[in-house]
């Protein structure tokens, strides 16, 4: 098989607590092809340039940039790979990601994006393992069923050809509006693997940020009014509605105002046309407690429990990435 090379990109500030744990995740995987590494740093000032001076194969700067998709722009002009990653800084791959990852991709030539499942890693070590999906990804499933998890999620460089770069106005989910984008005109398919680890801290930007439902709506309106897009999907009066519903709870439940997204909650509930697909989203981010068929759902069968620190063994070879 011709794997395809690959470049990571990893758009970083201020996380030299996990950053080298990111690195050493994709160094150490066991993959045939060329890997290229590209640290995109908004000028760090802790210790993040100092871990970065360790590893020359990685292909790394540090200067001022205009957030988080400013860095993934500057990167993806350098990016050689015929296939594309975008890492958090705060967030790593598990064992085998990239093989099992790309697999797809050589199986099905017109497949563009193809993407693991991930593991939920709290401050304090416990962890939750995400649902195992293998379900073909387009732009209603992307919104009304499952995001892409941009940690373990791989594209054809094709991709951002033909749709452009990440759009900097959506200040908030600018990766979630790539994959929008993207699936209006290329197929995407989730693996049934856990590949990728979300680090749950206080200091990510889904976190941090209040823009976060702003950007997303601002994402599906722009691309509803544009010909381009809207030809080729519009969502339905009733899904956008529950849609921008979830999405203003998520938002109150991430900033802390739980007794507003219980307030939301109750009234999406309430209402005569609240569907079943509504009711499985909140069980799923575990804003109502799970019932009935879905709290009885059988564990998928490729489910096993992850070894999170694989990438510490000393058994496990460096690979050299290339610059």
């Amino acid at each position: 098989m011709n794997w395809p090379s690959l470049s990571i990109i990893i758009p970083s500030f201020n996380q030299g607590a996990f950053i080298e744990r990111t690195i050493l995740s994709i160094l150490r995987q066991d993959y045939p092809a060329p890997v290229q590494v590209i640290v995109s740093d908004g000028g760090s000032t802790d210790n993040t340039v100092q871990i970065l001076e360790r590893y020359p194969q990685v292909n790394w700067w540090s200067s001022p940039d205009n957030g988080f998709a400013d860095a993934v722009n500057k990167a993806l002009r350098v990016a050689t790979g015929d296939v594309i990653g975008i890492q958090s800084s705060d967030d790593y791959y598990l064992r085998n990601a990239f093989r099992t990852t790309i697999q797809p991709f050589l199986i099905d030539p017109h497949l563009a994006i193809s993407s693991g499942c991930d593991i939920y890693l709290q401050a304090d070590g416990s962890f939750i393992c995400s649902q195992l999906d293998d379900h073909e990804i387009t732009p209603r499933s992307l919104l009304m069923q499952r995001v892409i998890p941009q940690h373990c999620a791989f594209f054809r460089r094709a991709v951002p050809e033909r749709i452009g770069d990440l759009r900097p106005g959506i200040t908030e989910g600018a990766e979630v509006d790539f994959w929008y984008r993207a699936l209006h005109f290329y197929r995407g398919q989730f693996v049934p693997f856990h590949t990728g680890v979300y680090q749950i801290h206080q200091q990510q930007r889904t976190l941090t940020s209040d823009k976060w439902y702003r950007s997303l709506v601002t994402m599906v309106e722009s691309c509803e009014d544009d010909p381009t897009y809207s030809e080729l999907f519009r969502l339905s009066t009733s899904d956008k509605r529950d849609l921008y519903a979830r999405w203003e709870i998520l938002q109150e439940h991430r900033a802390g105002r739980i007794a507003s997204a219980i307030e939301l909650i109750d009234r999406l509930m309430s209402s005569p046309e609240c569907t079943d697909e509504t009711i499985r989203f909140l069980m799923l981010h575990g804003l109502i407690p799970k019932s009935g068929v879905f709290a009885k759902k059988k564990r998928h069968p490729n489910h096993r429990v992850p070894q999170l620190d694989w990438y510490l063994e000393a058994g496990v070879s460096q690979r050299r990435a290339v610059a």
